[in-house]
């Protein structure tokens, strides 16, 4: 079975975790959780890393560290992972749901505005597979209505908008070093901010809300009801080793998106995923899109059974258990559609160009025999 995604794992991080054994610092104190931070704030060009448990807990972190809360309405795009809709629902505040732009598959923002009332306090964007989401005339929105704009960049580490890099345009921005995502820590996630102020509180609550000083006595004191959302020393030095070579990753990645993107355009029956040429995209995932709906489920099967581990699109958020009463399908066309007829193709590192020939080439036969 060719899997949709293996971890890139390399030398140095076995030397770097066996050094966190060695010296017994294995949980959330050691010298790799600041160099980590350290490095991701200057890969980003940002002043803070706030090095976290998981990208949800630091979306939550994100949500409370502009003291949003019960009362208070975050925007957020119906097609991505529950995780940023979770963390809005958990902070107390309401979620307010946005169709995409079917191009991006990013929150479309020709329809924010509309939803925006005295109660808007934030506008949370996902740069989702690896493109962009159109930030400027975000950002001009946010502005316009004194918004607050939380960038979830857990799937595009390394993309650029018009030169910048995604997670340091809006106020705070979050990142997932998940198992499957660009660079791992096996679990983990970051906050990004140029805001002191942010940064501050982000560090206070994810450590139970203690207060950070250096005064064996002052220890213990709780500033805020805060969480444990803390990194271990040996996650830490997992992802340090992967940032190491993080621009050989990318490479070696938009390398492979672009022999798919060659192969799977000669067939006529999907559409291989299109960029903007205001983003400079990362290879996450290869998205493509079946335009006969009833024959995704089906090629997702052949190519299960030709050893290929292929995935369905994910869910719009809408269509949650917990949240679809409170939302109408009229109004996520986009979503519904895209979900209903997308799917992801193996996306690892370890990809080699065999396998990718063999996985459209199978892709092709699939379409021979269902004309």
């Amino acid at each position: 079975m060719i899997p949709i995604f293996i971890p890139h794992l390399n030398k140095k991080a076995k030397k770097y975790v066996s050094k966190c054994i060695d010296t017994n610092w294995i949980s959330s104190q050691g010298t790799y959780i600041h160099k980590f931070e350290k490095a991701l704030a200057k890969f980003h060009k940002v002043k803070y890393c706030v090095a976290t448990s998981s990208c949800t807990s630091a979306l939550h972190l994100a949500i409370k560290s502009l003291n949003i809360g019960k009362g208070d309405e975050i925007i957020c795009p119906d097609l991505t992972f529950l995780a940023p809709a979770n963390m809005i629902f958990h902070s107390g505040a309401k979620l307010k749901l946005v169709d995409i732009n079917p191009e991006t598959l990013a929150i479309d923002h020709k329809k924010i505005e509309k939803e925006i009332t005295k109660k808007t306090k934030a506008i949370m964007v996902v740069h989702q597979f690896g493109h962009s989401a159109d930030m400027d005339p975000i950002m001009k929105i946010a502005r316009k209505y004194n918004l607050k704009v939380i960038e979830d960049n857990a799937e595009s580490i390394g993309g650029k908008y018009k030169g910048k890099k995604l997670g340091t345009i809006g106020d705070v921005a979050t990142l997932s070093f998940y198992a499957n995502k660009i660079i791992t820590s096996g679990e983990g996630g970051a906050v990004l901010t140029n805001s002191k102020k942010i940064a501050e509180k982000c560090y206070i609550l994810r450590d139970h809300g203690m207060t950070k000083t250096s005064d064996p006595i002052r220890r213990y004191i709780h500033l805020d009801l805060g969480y444990n959302y803390r990194m271990t020393n040996m996650q830490a030095a997992v992802g340090f080793s992967q940032l190491e070579v993080i621009n050989k990753i990318l490479k070696k990645r938009n390398n492979q998106m672009l022999l798919y993107k060659k192969l799977l355009s000669q067939i006529n029956e999907i559409k291989v995923r299109s960029f903007k040429k205001w983003c400079s995209p990362v290879h996450w995932m290869t998205t493509i899109t079946v335009f006969k709906k009833n024959l995704r489920n089906k090629l997702i099967y052949f190519l299960f059974d030709e050893g290929i581990d292929a995935r369905p699109m994910i869910y719009p958020v809408h269509q949650a258990y917990h949240f679809k009463k409170h939302f109408d399908d009229k109004n996520f066309k986009n979503s519904i559609n895209i979900s209903k007829s997308s799917l992801h193709l193996p996306s690892s590192t370890y990809l080699s160009t065999s396998e990718i020939k063999f996985i459209c080439n199978k892709v092709k036969l699939f379409f021979k025999r269902n004309h």
